[in-house]
């Protein structure tokens, strides 16, 4: 199931959908406001009908955080093509890296329009399957190895924290914008009762997926 460009959710298709097993598929290229509320509306539905309402909150931060993440990374793709750099190079990365936020925030318009004319898209699937609630981000710009690198360390040191305080307490990498983004993401998953091995942010080789799992028997915290 693809979202239709009017944005009009058809709650008993996405319960049908949740009781079948089928994937639950939302593309964009653009990931518009209008995209994040439709997006919300879809996870409130799907949690519901999967028996995990209170977690919603949770799992519209962290989708969220992925989705934008995703679109920075395809945003990324456009820039570094037009500057003539090579983003698996870690001196090119350097260099690309420098003035990257403040030069695509200042026409991030023609950047997302550029995205979706060379088809870089973010996917937010959601799937129950062999009693798994699996979450997944995805965008068609597989990660590169420096920022593997730089993603691992993140999810490395989060898993060290308690609180945002704790990680604000030390200067994360924020080369691209997003050094507590991640942090956050871990910590709210953390605080769900939800261990290590249930987020993980992978390449195939095309695609870049960042997954998030939740067993359906699931005893999460009172909130």
């Amino acid at each position: 199931m693809t979202a239709v460009r009017n944005l009009v959710v058809n709650k008993s298709r996405i319960k049908k959908i949740v009781r079948s097993g089928l994937p639950l598929t939302i593309t964009t290229f653009t990931l518009s406001h209008e995209d994040e509320v439709y997006i919300e509306q879809v996870l409130t539905v799907f949690l519901k009908e999967a028996g995990h309402e209170k977690l919603k909150d949770y799992i519209v931060y962290c989708v969220r955080e992925l989705a934008v993440n995703a679109k920075k990374a395809n945003t990324k793709r456009i820039y570094f093509m037009e500057q003539g750099l090579n983003l698996a190079d870690p001196d090119d990365y350097y260099v690309g890296m420098a003035h990257f936020k403040e030069n695509t925030m200042n026409n991030i318009a023609r950047y997302l329009q550029k995205q979706k004319k060379k088809g870089l898209y973010i996917k937010v699937i959601l799937q129950i399957k062999n009693n798994i609630i699996n979450v997944e981000v995805r965008n068609n710009a597989a990660v590169t190895k420096p920022e593997l690198t730089r993603i691992r360390d993140k999810l490395t040191r989060s898993r060290q924290y308690n609180s945002p305080d704790d990680a604000m307490s030390q200067a994360p990498d924020d080369s691209e914008g997003a050094g507590l983004g991640l942090v956050i993401l871990v910590l709210m998953l953390k605080k769900m009762g939800l261990g290590e091995d249930s987020f993980d942010i992978l390449s195939d080789g095309t695609e870049t997926v960042a997954r998030i799992m939740i067993p359906l028997e699931h005893g999460h915290k009172q909130f």
